[in-house]
């Protein structure tokens, strides 16, 4: 299945770029976190980011700078929802709703949760701006940085390797969640359970809690600016295509997976 180069998501009409202009979060198989940041901050540099750049993203310390151990992360700051039932309401929408009409093939389609590899800082930004339209306060994006390593039904060999990954994050009361279906579409994670789930027990891994506009490792973690919404829409449309192969070279039906029979429904 091969996508058009042109997508339509709640009136906007874009083209569609070649590559994805984000941080990239892919480890390749035997890269170390300190080798898979380098290739993807030195590609980062690489491409034109003069059209994609943030204006104070060297001027203010990034997620990567401020990063600490799960021990002395400071979660206070992290926006509160005001019961365990509007918090889960909150992460099924973002997680079924099909917000994108594609008309290669016409059929419209969710964030890409079945597409791990790559892409949260997309997803992220995506699930921050519709649950801000959905009347929410606006959550956090929690990052996590090392040799993470998640296990998933959506890859060929059942894992998925980051040197970062970035998710919406709300706090319940003191407990804090993370919103990311793209690791366990079934409810939301807390975040003991995330540190889990990316490979925090078996290596040492790192967090921070931005501000909801940070949109990647380059961002201004306290104060970043708002990513234009034509580029946030761009990045996530990029990975559409991707998506929808990885459900066919599983043999599975993206038709059925990727519509109203997505696999946490089965």
């Amino acid at each position: 299945m091969r996508l058009l180069s042109i997508l339509v998501l709640t009136g906007f009409t874009l083209s569609i770029s070649a590559f994805a202009q984000g941080l990239s979060a892919v480890r390749e198989t035997g890269e170390t976190y300190e080798q898979a940041q380098a290739r993807s901050l030195m590609l980062y540099q690489l491409k034109n980011i003069e059209s994609f750049t943030q204006p104070d993203t060297y001027l203010r310390r990034t997620p990567m700078d401020v990063k600490v151990s799960l021990e002395k992360l400071d979660t206070t700051t992290i926006p509160q929802l005001s019961s365990y039932e509007v918090l889960e309401n909150e992460f099924k929408y973002i997680r079924d709703t099909r917000f994108f009409n594609s008309p290669d093939p016409k059929f419209p389609r969710r964030l890409t949760w079945l597409y791990p590899d790559d892409g949260c800082y997309a997803r992220a930004e995506m699930a921050k701006i519709k649950l801000v339209e959905h009347k929410q306060i606006a959550p956090n994006k929690i990052f996590v940085f090392g040799n993470l390593n998640a296990s998933t039904k959506n890859t060929f060999n059942g894992r998925v390797q980051w040197w970062y990954h970035v998710a919406a994050t709300y706090r319940v009361d003191t407990k804090v969640y993370v919103f990311d279906p793209s690791i366990e579409p079934e409810h939301p994670l807390t975040l003991d359970e995330w540190h889990l789930a990316v490979g925090g027990a078996q290596t040492s891994v790192k967090y921070a809690v931005c501000a909801p506009n940070a949109f990647d490792p380059n961002s201004n973690c306290e104060r970043p600016v708002q990513t234009n919404i034509s580029d946030v829409i761009s990045e996530q449309t990029d990975f559409l295509g991707p998506e929808w192969e990885r459900v066919e070279l599983l043999h599975r039906d993206p038709t059925k997976e990727l519509g109203e029979f997505p696999p946490w429904l089965h």
